[in-house]
């Protein structure tokens, strides 16, 4: 909510200083805050990237034996 606040000021007011605070607190709430609050979003992707990793590896598996067509 903070950096939302002093972004809007930010528009109105065209200041430098808080341009850059705003820029590093919310690199602050990204580094320290995403695994806080996006926890279980990023367990899903994490979840998601392996299944997706594990088909891509299967299908190359199947396409380097060249036993896709043979009968």
């Amino acid at each position: 909510m903070v950096a939302i606040g002093l972004f809007a000021t930010n528009l109105f007011m065209q200041n430098l200083l808080i341009n850059l605070v705003v820029i590093v607190l919310a690199g602050f709430i990204y580094h320290y805050g995403s695994p806080i609050l996006f926890k279980e979003y990023n367990e899903r992707q994490k979840q998601k990237l392996q299944a997706s990793q594990e088909i891509r590896e299967a299908t190359r598996e199947v396409l380097s034996s060249g036993k896709l067509f043979k009968k």
